[in-house]
């Protein structure tokens, strides 16, 4: 079975035509998540409050979709400014923590967003979406 979950409440609007989230053989696929705030068009003046709305983002469409940060098994972060790389680490172990999972970080020029991340996450048991 595969579901499309496009939108979840207290998600920033998607900026084009895709699903937030694709869930499929027991797997929560995202969407690449950015600093967007719900509910506005605004997103975080500092890149700290950039990489932690992304974060937020990302938490609200796996929860929605029936899975948690807890339960990522895969990461691809794109950055656009290589210097700070250092900066986003300490943020994304201070998110995940000892149950950081594995983990791809590529540096592109990013249309106008310096942040995104998308993930693959299992589903938590019990969970059905």
């Amino acid at each position: 079975m595969l579901t499309r979950l496009a939108t979840f409440p207290g998600m920033a609007a998607s900026v084009g035509p895709f699903s937030q989230a694709v869930v499929a053989g027991g797997f929560v696929f995202t969407t690449g998540q950015i600093p967007l705030i719900a509910g506005t068009d605004h997103r975080p003046a500092d890149f700290e409050g950039k990489v932690r709305q992304v974060l937020a983002n990302l938490q609200t469409v796996l929860e929605g979709a029936g899975s948690s940060l807890d339960h990522v098994v895969n990461a691809t972060v794109y950055i656009s400014d290589q210097s700070q790389d250092e900066e986003y680490r300490r943020i994304y172990a201070d998110v995940f923590g000892s149950r950081a999972p594995a983990l791809t970080s590529i540096c592109v020029g990013i249309w106008d967003f310096s942040f995104e991340i998308q993930c693959i996450a299992v589903m938590k048991e019990g969970s059905s979406s």
